[in-house]
């Protein structure tokens, strides 16, 4: 996307930030972070925001096109932290499938709920979903680590802990849950009959 438009919006849908053109003010934010740079004057969007509980970031622009959204927790607060994250888009085929990326960071593995749902999200944006995601994780390295296709209901404890919206027990859907060791990972989500339509990768670190 040539000219990508970035919008944070509350709980409620609200647009309080937004970014059209990326601040060279954030050039240290980003090094401190370990992003990688953006060129001086480009037309990317970056923002800084305080969150407190539930948002969402949005993405336009004049023309269409392919775009990668990040997410990163700056906070120092040990009280706090980033539980989880998720993507919507239509998912293709090739190159078009649905890809989060995610960091498991500390010392330490971590037991992480990692979802694709597509039959889910019927009741809440009506047609034209993925019938049947699934859902691959690969490491750093391209090394698949593990993939689901229809998704156990022995996994709805976990669903509650997290406060993941609940999906149907005989739903297509893709969920796991899955120890990582440190590491950077990807979610990636395709159509597991070459299907296409809309899905949502979600990626949750279990308590």
């Amino acid at each position: 996307m040539p000219n990508p438009r970035l919008g944070f919006n509350n709980a409620s849908g609200v647009e309080i930030d937004a970014n059209d053109d990326w601040d060279a003010s954030l050039t240290t934010t980003f090094s401190d972070l370990g992003a990688f740079a953006l060129g001086a004057g480009s037309q990317d969007a970056a923002l800084r925001v305080d969150l407190s509980g539930l948002g969402t970031v949005s993405v336009n622009g004049p023309e269409g096109g392919t775009v990668l959204v990040e997410v990163y927790d700056i906070g120092n607060n040990n009280d706090t932290r980033l539980a989880n994250v998720s993507a919507r888009n239509e998912v293709g085929t090739g190159n078009n499938i649905l890809i989060a990326g995610f960091v498991v960071s500390g010392a330490d593995p971590k037991n992480m709920l990692i979802r694709a749902v597509g039959p889910g999200l019927e009741r809440f944006i009506g047609s034209g979903v993925l019938r049947d995601p699934l859902l691959k994780i690969f490491d750093g390295d391209s090394n698949l680590v593990a993939t689901n296709d229809n998704w156990s209901p022995s996994l709805q404890p976990s669903f509650d802990l997290t406060g993941a919206f609940a999906i149907d027990n005989l739903s297509l859907d893709a969920a796991m849950v899955v120890t990582l060791p440190p590491g950077a990972y990807t979610a990636q989500v395709s159509g597991a009959d070459g299907g296409t339509g809309q899905a949502i990768v979600e990626i949750y670190e279990l308590p």
